[in-house]
């Protein structure tokens, strides 16, 4: 089964075009979960009772804290069933393995980072660089703060992504950040149709922009033994957008 993801940022695979050049079955919306769901073959079957859903949900809950606490290759079921307060036999009746809560987890936070993130408008006539550069950094600075409050799970999900044999955490990873890349790059394209951004080509500038914010937040929020304060997210962010801005608007 190829269990690729088509249409999705992958720099090991080329540009989305590329992908969806090679895959005349490319999905629509490499964003929606579902979708990512089916490309991956993860058919994770919903609970239908009430009470199923509670104990479902109890053990991602679980998995989310043991994760973040001990990270991919040293949790364990066990773990996660103790810390949800669930037979351990009773694990097996909603997920595969550890890989199969954690692909839920991740999934589910692809979502969420969906909604929780989105990127300036460049679209606004007339363009008033000003108003843009203000949006530029609330984006910026909103983006770290964001991140602090899922950096468990991100710092799991590029662990687990980095593991030998875990082809979909990388599938995963990659269409978290594709979303992120593709939006970029279709920013500066529109800024680009509008005069701006000149020379700059919108693909690589694109990973390299969305490259420095993914690092910064790896660094400098995912890995420190405390999540940064609010003052530090934002100065975090603000030193972030002044790469972006003069990148953009040198």
């Amino acid at each position: 089964q190829d269990r690729s993801l088509k249409g999705v940022s992958n720099p090991l695979r080329g540009t989305p075009a590329m992908a969806a050049e090679q895959s005349p079955a490319a999905p629509a919306d490499a964003g929606d979960p579902d979708t990512l769901r089916e490309v991956l073959g993860s058919g994770q079957a919903q609970p239908r009772t009430p009470k199923a859903q509670r104990t479902q949900q109890k053990l991602l809950d679980a998995a989310a804290h043991v994760f973040a606490r001990h990270g991919y290759e040293a949790t364990r079921v066990s773990d996660v069933c103790e810390r949800a307060g669930v037979a351990h036999g009773s694990f097996y009746r909603y997920f595969r393995d550890k890989d199969a809560i954690l692909q839920e987890l991740l999934l589910r936070l692809y979502a969420e980072l969906g909604r929780a993130t989105r990127a300036p408008d460049s679209g606004r006539e007339p363009f008033e660089l000003t108003a843009f550069l203000t949006q530029l950094e609330t984006f910026n600075v909103r983006f770290f703060h964001e991140y602090a409050a899922r950096r468990g799970l991100l710092r799991v999900a590029r662990e687990a992504a980095a593991s030998a044999g875990a082809g979909c955490f990388r599938d995963i990873w990659f269409a978290m950040r594709g979303r992120f890349i593709e939006r970029t790059q279709r920013l500066i394209e529109r800024l680009q149709a509008a005069g701006m951004a000149g020379g700059l080509d919108p693909q690589l500038t694109a990973e390299a922009l969305g490259s420095v914010s993914e690092q910064m937040a790896y660094v400098l929020v995912g890995l420190p033994d405390e999540v940064p304060d609010e003052a530090r997210l934002t100065a975090i962010g603000r030193a972030c957008h002044a790469v972006w801005s003069r990148t953009l608007f040198p």
